[in-house]
């Protein structure tokens, strides 16, 4: 991603001034430009006359620069704006409604996809603005729609599987149950997709009132390891309601006592199916479909890149707004996946009734936290005193007490929580993030032995976890062991999310102790236009300029660290360093990295 820092030396001076002072202008006050005429021309070729862009022209141009800007930053709800804004003006500019749609669909705003896509030709709109034109009827209850908007359309597989299923709940609304039968049941011949079809299938079969078939498919689908938390919720209800509660039961208990944040989902559904109490499962048609096209999103979301699935679940939550089950996997989704600013309304209209609600809450916590640790630390004290045997409640608060530095309390919490999982037989696949987090508070006390212990462990139960992977490659390359290891796990990390300022960070600061401090240099700038807010990465990028030379831009650095959220041991630090600048490089660590690089041409 371009840092505004790295971008901005890529640009001619007057475009900066544009794109840099002017940016107000270009999004509030198109009309200034109409007002006072752009004129683009040389002054060494004097015959050619200047042009003059109309006010057309000037609120396009305005609207344009304002999007290339948001993009070059990374600012998509920016650049949403600011590309429709430009379509609007010119409806019939193909690109501007390409680029106008594009950004739109990164950020689910699905209502102006709609509005957009019904301002042009059919042929010109792309699949995603199709389904979403399709999802629109289907959520209307315009039914025969949703056929006329997909057919002869030509999809991906992925996406032909998911408008198969739309398409069939269309049939449902029109009470032709054996067509949406038939029509759930197609293959796409790719094993992947069609698996994940099996739960949706089955709830296909429930509204066409053939429960038994249903129940075939869902143990199917259970046999090849689906655990869509909605989708299992509601094959405890359909069992209860056949009266096969000891078997409702058998199909929760393991789910809610299994050492993970998903056991929070299933706990109340076991709790009610011990009570007897039996669900609706004649919900509306709007709830049935949210239900069952989650299972299928879901079920997919292994074999599909994380931003299709984004793409889907946005899909519905544009047909389901108020749906818990929906607006809980989109808000969870967004949120490991980097988009932050995006997940937090999600997961904030998840109802407190919903069993998705500690889960999400757990990961509304880690939003809020990047902007005020210790309202984080509140929210999750009063989230463990309300839901006390609830597991993820627990572990939250021992993580955000080991996030708050308080990690002799975090440590006392771990130990209780790793000791309640031995008594249960969780497996190592289970208990890992107990022994990560007790790791880290283990390392901050002093005690790295035990800590690496941890850590290890934690890794070797999980080895493509982004945290886990950076939190052991950054403690090891911060004191200087085993560097290419450190190395390896944080390019892992960076990987499995890209998007991640505090991973790149880490990756830099490994770059600059191996003294690589040119491409820690550039790996940190980019980590800085992540995590604008994180003091550490300005600590970070103002030790890598010192190094490199640049001693004013790392006084800077190290003035904005401190004008963030700095430990009392990083003022300290830095106001020495602010003074001293960084003593010299005792460990020779760039001559030698030199050297090797000299050896190996």
């Amino acid at each position: 991603m371009w840092n505004l820092a790295v971008f901005r030396p890529k640009l001619m001076p007057s475009v900066r001034v544009c794109f840099v002072t002017l940016l107000p202008l270009c999004l509030a006050a198109p009309q200034a430009f109409a007002q006072n005429p752009v004129h683009v021309g040389s002054n060494a070729a004097k015959s050619v006359a200047p042009v003059t862009l109309q006010r057309s022209d000037a609120d396009i141009f305005a609207a344009t620069l304002a999007g290339r800007y948001a993009q070059g930053v990374d600012n998509p709800k920016l650049a949403a704006q600011a590309w429709s804004r430009a379509f609007f003006r010119r409806t019939t500019d193909t690109d501007l409604y390409d680029r106008a749609t594009a950004a739109n669909l990164e950020i689910g705003n699905l209502g102006m996809v709609v509005r957009m896509a019904k301002l042009v030709a059919p042929n010109q709109r792309p699949p995603k603005a199709v389904l979403a034109l399709a999802v629109e009827a289907l959520g209307q209850g315009r039914y025969q729609d949703v056929a006329r908007m997909l057919d002869g359309q030509k999809f991906s597989p992925s996406l032909t599987q998911f408008a198969n299923h739309l398409r069939a709940y269309a049939l449902l609304g029109q009470g032709q149950g054996q067509k949406a039968i038939d029509l759930a049941s197609q293959v796409t011949g790719i094993s992947e997709l069609d698996d994940a079809a099996l739960m949706s299938r089955a709830l296909v079969l429930v509204r066409a009132k053939r429960p038994q078939e249903a129940v075939s498919l869902f143990e199917k689908a259970r046999g090849l390891q689906q655990d869509s938390p909605a989708g299992l919720r509601f094959y405890s209800q359909l069992l209860l309601s056949l009266g096969q509660s000891d078997q409702a039961e058998a199909l929760l208990k393991p789910l809610a006592e299994r050492g993970s944040v998903k056991a929070a989902a299933f706990s109340e559904a076991l709790a009610r199916v011990r009570a007897g109490i039996k669900g609706n499962l004649a919900l509306n048609v709007q709830d049935h479909v949210a239900i069952g096209m989650l299972t299928l999103v879901e079920a997919m979301q292994e074999s599909r890149p994380p931003t299709e699935t984004s793409d889907f679940l946005f899909l519905l939550a544009f047909l389901h707004p108020t749906s818990d089950e929906v607006n809980a996997a989109l808000g969870q989704h967004l949120a490991r996946h980097g988009y932050d600013e995006l997940a937090e309304p999600f997961l904030e209209r998840v109802s407190s009734l919903s069993p998705d609600y500690v889960p999400s809450r757990t990961e509304l916590a880690w939003l809020i936290y990047v902007r005020d640790s210790k309202q984080a630390l509140l929210d999750a004290r009063a989230l463990a005193a309300k839901h006390p045997s609830s597991f993820a409640a627990m572990t939250l608060l021992a993580d955000m007490l080991a996030a708050n530095r308080l990690d002799a309390e975090a440590e006392r919490t771990y130990n209780t929580l790793i000791k309640q999982g031995e008594t249960a037989n969780w497996s190592p696949a289970e208990t890992w993030p107990l022994y990560f987090g007790r790791g880290g508070a283990r390392e901050r006390l002093g005690r790295w032995p035990e800590a690496l212990a941890d850590l290890r462990f934690a890794k070797t139960a999980a080895p493509n976890q982004p945290n886990v992977l950076n939190y052991l490659g950054y403690s090891m390359a911060d004191r200087g062991e085993n560097l290419d290891e450190a190395l390896a796990m944080l390019r892992n990390a960076m990987r499995l999310r890209p998007r991640s300022g505090a991973i790149l960070d880490s990756y830099g600061w490994a770059l600059y102790k191996s003294g690589r401090h040119e491409e820690a240099a550039t790996m940190l700038e980019r980590a800085a236009g992540l995590a604008p807010n994180l003091a550490e990465v300005a600590d970070h990028l103002g030790d890598v300029y010192w190094r490199t030379g640049r001693h004013e831009e790392a006084r800077l650095e190290w003035r904005r660290a401190l004008s963030l959220t700095p430990t009392a041991e990083q003022i300290k630090a830095l106001e020495i360093k602010l003074v001293d600048g960084l003593p010299p490089d005792q460990s020779r660590a760039a001559e030698a990295a030199i050297l090797a690089q000299t050896k190996s041409n």
